[in-house]
This record gives structure tokens, sequence and C-alpha cells, in this order.
């Protein structure tokens, strides 16, 4: 049986990833590639950083969750991955390389059960954080879907609405 917070994790997938397609709304390549203020990251960086570090896969990270025993999970904070050929991608690339990332999340998500959910890891990241250092899966989903990446969509928004007027 397909459990109810699998189920409520992955419409909030959907849910953030329109929440992102309307940030982006009147976006064009060239602004999507200037940065709104000294120090901060472009709409593309904020896209690239989304869909991770080239070649990895968020669900091979969720995957240890349920192939192992309370693994170490090791974040980068403040890395967009914005190499040279990320760059070279368009606006439209970069938008479908972040759904495609987060589609693979909700998939990943669809047939998990409440006993799946429950595994736990090891994320010092989250150490000083309400959900603390061992978070279960259905935590950790929830803070990228609940945190991270609400934070990155209120950062595409606020940099179209400084470039675009």
């Amino acid at each position: 049986m397909v459990s109810v917070t699998a189920a409520s994790l992955r419409d909030k997938v959907e849910q953030r990833l329109s929440e992102l397609d309307e940030a982006l709304a009147g976006m064009d390549e060239a602004k999507a590639g200037q940065r709104a203020a000294d120090g901060e990251w472009c709409c593309k960086e904020v896209l690239s950083h989304l869909m991770g570090d080239e070649g990895e896969s968020y669900v091979a990270g969720l995957r240890r969750f349920i192939d192992e025993d309370t693994p170490l999970i090791g974040v980068m904070v403040g890395l967009p991955y914005y190499t040279p050929a990320r760059q070279a991608m368009s606006l439209a690339e970069m938008r479908a390389g972040v759904r495609r990332q987060y589609q693979e999340v909700a998939d990943f998500l669809a047939d998990l059960s409440d006993e799946q959910l429950s595994r736990k890891a090891q994320i010092p990241l989250l150490k000083d954080t309400p959900i603390g250092e061992y978070a279960t899966l259905a935590q950790w989903v929830g803070a990228l879907l609940n945190l991270h990446l609400p934070n990155h969509i209120n950062q595409v928004r606020n940099a179209r609405q400084a470039l675009t007027g």
C-alpha cells in the first residue's frame, strides 16, 4: 500500500515545480544569465544548483536510506555546479534538467512504505536544526521540499523581478 506520507511528498514535488515555473515566467535567455546584484546567483546558477552535481542523481542519495543502515549523507552547501557545460545550456534545457531530477524523486517516492520513509541517515548538516542529525527519509525529503527548494524559488522570483521590473 502506498504511504499517505509518500503521496503527500510526491504531490509537494509537483507543487514546487509549478512554483518554480511561475517564478521563471517572463524570464528570457539573456536575463537568466545576469545577476540581479553583486554576490547573488543568476537564475541559471540557481537552476544549475537545483539540478545538482553533474552525473549525480538525487535518487541515488535517497536510495541510500533504504539500502544502507544509517548511511552518512554529506551535503556540500552553496555550490552552484555552474560548469562550462551548464553555462552553455539554454534556460529551457536547465528548466527541463531541474524537472527531470525532481520527477525522478517523485517517482522514487511513489511506491515507498511508511517503514521505508522512517529509515534514518546521519546528516551532519541538520545537526543544529529541529530535525536533528539523524533524519528519516521523510524528514530529509520534507526539508528539501519545504525549506531548500522554496528558498531557491524565492531567489529566482526576486532575481526575475529585479531584472525584468
